[in-house]
C-alpha cells in the first residue's frame, strides 16, 4: 500500500516544519511548501518533498496541488498552515495591511482547501486540518485583527466539516497557545508600525509597550512547536479525529475562560494581561 501523502502549507519554520518533520518520520509521504523554500533543507535529507509555494498567489497554489497529484496521484492530508500576526491597535493598521492579514491567514487557507479538496472527495477519504489559535476564543487589545482570522478559520472548519463529511473527509482545527517559534521576529515589524504611526499617541504607545513586552516573554516562553506536530500527527492518523486539538495549557484556559468566565471579567482580565503597566 503506497504511502499516505500529506501538502503542508507555511512548512519553512515552526509548526508547519515541525509538523512536517514528525509526518515523515511517521511514514506519510510529505510536501513541504512555503516561500522559503531554502528552510527546509533537514526536511529534504528526510525524505520530505521542499516546493515553493505562496498562499496568496491562487495560480501557485493551484500549480502546487497539481504537480503533487502527478507524482503521487492523491492526497491525504492537508494541513493548510501558513499565517502570521498582525500586531497593534485596530485604529492604527492600515487598509492594505488588514487585508494582507486576510489574504494569508483565511483567504490564503481558502486556496489551499480550494485546491485540494476536489481530489479528496474523489477519493471520498481524506483529512484536513487547519491551524488556527487560542486567539480565535478570546481576543485582546492589539491583537484584534490577527484574532478576527482566527475566528474566521473557526468558523470556517466548523462549516466545512459538514459539508465535506458525506464524502468521508475529517476536518479538525489546531489551536495553539503560545510557542516558541520565529513567530516573534516575523510579526513584531508590525507593532513597530503601529507604533510609529502618525495617530499612535502616548496612550496607544504605553499599551503598545506593555503589550510588546508581554508578546515576547509568552513566545520566549511557549512550548516548542513539537507539542503542537503531535497534535497534528493525532489529527492527521486518529481513526475519529476531534473536532480541535488545543494545546498547550494556555491555549486549553482560553477556550476554558471564553465558555465559563463573565464578560466584564473577561475583559478586566484580558485588559490587565495585555496592556497594564
Amino acid at each position: 500500500m503506497s504511502k499516505k501523502v500529506a501538502f503542508i502549507t507555511g512548512a519553512s519554520t515552526g509548526i508547519g516544519h515541525a509538523s512536517a518533520k514528525l509526518l515523515q518520520q511517521n511514514g506519510f509521504k510529505v510536501y513541504a511548501t512555503a516561500r522559503r523554500v531554502e528552510l527546509m533543507k533537514d526536511l529534504e535529507a528526510l525524505g520530505a518533498t521542499a516546493m515553493h509555494c505562496d498562499v496568496t498567489d491562487s495560480a501557485e497554489v493551484q500549480k502546487t496541488v497539481d504537480a503533487i497529484i502527478e507524482a503521487e496521484g492523491q492526497i491525504d492530508v492537508v494541513f493548510a498552515n501558513a499565517g502570521y500576526c498582525l500586531l497593534g491597535p485596530v485604529e492604527l493598521q492600515s487598509v492594505e495591511a488588514v487585508q494582507h492579514q486576510y489574504d494569508v491567514n483565511v483567504f490564503g487557507m481558502h486556496r489551499t482547501l480550494q485546491a485540494a479538496l476536489p481530489h479528496l472527495r474523489k477519493r471520498g477519504q481524506g483529512r484536513v486540518i487547519i491551524t488556527s489559535s487560542s486567539a480565535g476564543h478570546i481576543s485582546m487589545p492589539n491583537l484584534g485583527w490577527y484574532s478576527s482570522t482566527k475566528y474566521a478559520q473557526q468558523a470556517t472548519g466548523d462549516s466545512l466539516r459538514g459539508e465535506v463529511k458525506p464524502f468521508g473527509i475529517h476536518v479538525s482545527l489546531i489551536e495553539p497557545g503560545y510557542i516558541d517559534t520565529d513567530i516573534d521576529n516575523a510579526s513584531l515589524p508590525t507593532l513597530d508600525a503601529a507604533e510609529n504611526h502618525p495617530q499612535s499617541n502616548d496612550e496607544y504607545k504605553r499599551q503598545i509597550r506593555n503589550f510588546r513586552k508581554r508578546w515576547s516573554t509568552g513566545i520566549d516562553k511557549g512550548a516548542s512547536a513539537n507539542v503542537i506536530a503531535a497534535e497534528v500527527l493525532k489529527a492527521a492518523t486518529a481513526a475519529k479525529p476531534k473536532r480541535r486539538y488545543a494545546a498547550p495549557t494556555d491555549a486549553k484556559l482560553a477556550k476554558f475562560m471564553r465558555r465559563f468566565v463573565p464578560a466584564a471579567m473577561l475583559d478586566r482580565v484580558l485588559y490587565g494581561v495585555s496592556i497594564a503597566d
